[in-house]
């Protein structure tokens, strides 16, 4: 018989945890935290409830760690059954960690923090796809600081616009992906930490769609 696997990010207070135990079925409970979140109070009354959760300690200020360790508790509960995610306990940057690898893995994710919300998720789609081709292309090439013209002549060779390059630019810019700045006069473009740690999943997206 299958078994529904609950992912429950957790931090240093219970109650962000416990309304999705309420709310959503499972049969089995994984707890993705830190390691000093594990040995508090709050994650021992969480024991007294259940007590044959399984936890699974992460750097909780690390987006890539975090994200990729999720990413590895859905493959191996999807082995077992349905995976839910609950991504309302823990730093933000957690939280952040555990919807980005719902939408990469296409599973749902809630945040119950007051009224439950569900992460409108879709079931196939990629994290990939949320970017348009051109945001998708610079993620893949910008690597390292770059001037804006290299960059730009990058794309352009790739077939993009500049002018659709220079508004993918600004738009990565508005979610904290890419940092511009000018060096010596000249415009400089360079990825954001997390651009690094969603670059993995853009493998196969280098040119215009």
């Amino acid at each position: 018989m299958p078994a529904r696997t609950l992912i429950a990010t957790v931090g240093f207070d219970e109650r962000h945890v416990l309304p999705a135990l309420r709310l959503l079925p499972y049969d089995r409970l994984v707890a993705v935290g830190g390691r000093d979140a594990f040995r508090a109070p709050a994650f021992r009354r969480l024991l007294s409830i259940e007590p044959d959760l399984q936890r699974f300690p992460v750097d909780p200020f690390d987006l890539q760690e975090c994200m990729e360790a999720i990413e590895r508790c859905v493959h191996v509960a999807q082995r077992e059954g349905p995976v839910r995610i609950s991504a309302t306990g823990g730093t933000k940057i957690l939280t952040m960690a555990a919807f980005l690898a719902a939408f990469q893995e296409g599973v749902e994710a809630w945040y119950c923090d007051g009224p439950p919300l569900r992460l409108p998720v879709l079931r196939g789609a990629r994290l990939a796809d949320a970017f348009p081709a051109a945001e998708a292309a610079i993620i893949v090439h910008l690597r390292k600081a770059m001037s804006l013209e290299s960059l730009l002549a990058a794309l352009t060779e790739l077939g993009f616009a500049r002018r659709t390059v220079m508004a993918a630019i600004l738009s990565l810019g508005r979610k904290g992906l890419v940092q511009s700045s000018k060096r010596t006069g000249r415009d400089v473009v360079r990825p954001s930490p997390e651009l690094a740690s969603i670059r993995s999943h853009f493998a196969g997206r280098p040119g215009k769609a």
